[in-house]
């Protein structure tokens, strides 16, 4: 494990676009949970229904926010999958490597292990930036309350890069997978609009945003009047909204490794 290890490592950092993506999504997510806390802050100057910034980004809550709020940058970290997988097929890394004497398993092995160890890196960091926020509160430190929210935002990262990846086998040219991947989720949350909500409940996509909800929303619908109908937006548990995820995410990978078993390298 270490040699692959240490052949993917050599790969990555030759990468100028992936270190790029990387340091944005780093920069975003603190700079988006200020920009957050200045629109909540602006928004109970006119209506007190939103969190305090004190509320939001003290523990345990803050562990649902940052979950929350790092969750959409998960679209742009899997671009990094696409482009590491995508350069396999065009350079011809994967052939290269069972001719230097690895196993087909293994070069389809560093694969997933790459996809798992970028889950593992963006959840350390957003846990980590959850940590600073809620201790900018100095309301003490509690790492156990709500911290599953960090263990759901992992599965999720694992989620959507098992699309990514999918995709990157299935189509190979990076270009196009990108924008295939972006219309996927486009796609269904236009669906969203028209199908019933019994319905949409149960799409893939749809089940992965869920993952990481957002913080308050239920009091939020329940201290507006005007929101007659918010019992329709829960008609699944968080667990339930959990386990159809992860059977979309085995799904996904178990045919990206057939995929990958049939393809001549």
């Amino acid at each position: 494990m270490k040699k692959l290890i240490q052949i993917e490592w050599i790969k990555i950092k030759k990468l100028t676009s992936v270190k790029v993506i990387l340091l944005v999504y780093m920069a975003l997510i603190p700079l988006w949970m200020l920009g957050m806390n200045a629109f909540f802050e602006d928004l109970n100057t006119k209506l007190k229904l939103f969190p305090t910034s004190e509320t939001m980004y003290s523990f345990p809550n803050v562990w649902g926010f940052i979950t929350y709020s790092a969750s959409y940058f998960n679209l742009l970290l899997a671009v990094v999958v696409i482009i590491l997988t995508t350069n396999e097929f065009s350079n011809r890394t994967l052939r290269q490597h069972v001719i230097d004497g690895l196993t087909k398993r293994q070069v389809i092995f560093s694969k997933f292990m790459v996809v798992v160890c970028l889950s593992v890196i963006a959840t350390a960091y957003v846990y980590l930036v959850g940590i600073l926020f809620g201790l900018s509160q100095g309301k003490g430190l509690d790492l156990y309350t709500n911290v599953h929210f960090v263990g759901l935002f992992f599965v999720q990262t694992l989620c959507y890069f098992a699309l990514a990846f999918f995709l990157s086998v299935l189509i190979i040219r990076p270009a196009l997978t990108i924008v295939l991947f972006y219309g996927v989720i486009f796609l269904e949350s236009i669906m969203g609009l028209f199908l019933p909500v019994s319905v949409y409940a149960f799409l893939p996509m749809n089940n992965i945003s869920k993952l990481t909800p957002l913080p308050f929303f239920k009091e939020i619908f329940v201290t507006n009047p005007d929101a007659d109908h918010h019992r329709e937006f829960y008609i699944l548990d968080l667990w339930q909204v959990a386990l159809l995820s992860l059977f979309y995410m085995m799904i996904l990978y178990l045919i990206s490794l057939v995929r990958l078993n049939r393809k001549d390298l």
